[in-house]
């Protein structure tokens, strides 16, 4: 999806699509707060900046092979916040319904995370002891950990809803799916373009969703 913002006609080669489309999923978000003037559209534009403001440490440049371990922390620490935010904010619409945050939608999302846990974990045993960067790896583990908590509130929402807000659960799993692409090429050592072009599909349609059902 980000090549379609590659060469805009007011923008050229000067700043990658993934920074034009991260930019405009922010506008979406400042567009919506200004429209409803609630709590939850608020914290989603925050989510927002700090989710453009990862994008910025991460896409920098067009190759992300060139990413630095700095680039990588930095963005991390920028999308938890961001997740932290979008948690924020689908717990506040949750206490408004006095809706509990324990319910079958959380148990599932806490199942999940524990499924690809395990799975990181086998997979990264495997790897060849050379190859490893374990500093790295336990960061991907807390980071799926502290990302996790939002995932958690959305399922937890979507659960108890039980409406066309529930499709936010979907936006929460295709964000998750594009983090876990993003975990396997960083730990794993998964090369493959068609893994690369689906980040910047689950990822942004996953956050537009996010943003739209909140």
């Amino acid at each position: 999806m980000n090549r379609w913002f590659d060469r805009l006609p007011f923008l050229g080669d000067r700043i990658p699509g993934k920074i034009t489309l991260s930019f405009l999923m922010l506008l979406l978000a400042i567009v919506l707060r200004l429209c409803f003037y609630t709590f939850d559209r608020s914290i989603c534009v925050l989510a927002m900046v700090f989710s453009f403001c990862g994008d910025i440490f991460l896409n920098h440049n067009k190759d992300h092979t060139k990413q630095t371990k700095i680039d990588l922390i930095l963005g991390g620490i920028a999308f938890v916040a961001a997740h932290l935010c979008f948690c924020l904010a689908y717990y506040q619409k949750t206490k408004i319904n006095n809706f509990p945050i324990l319910n079958n939608g959380a148990i599932l999302a806490v199942g999940i995370l524990i499924v690809i846990t395990i799975i990181m974990l086998m997979r990264f045993s495997e790897k060849d002891k050379q190859s490893k960067d374990n500093k790295l790896f336990a960061f991907g583990i807390v980071y799926l950990w502290l990302t996790g908590i939002n995932y958690t509130t959305i399922f937890s929402y979507a659960y108890s809803i039980r409406s066309m807000e529930s499709i936010a659960a979907i936006g929460g799993l295709l964000f998750l799916s594009s983090d876990i692409i993003i975990g396997c090429e960083k730990f794993l050592g998964l090369k493959s373009k068609l893994a690369r072009e689906l980040v910047w599909w689950l990822y942004p349609i996953g956050q537009i969703i996010l943003i739209i059902m909140a």
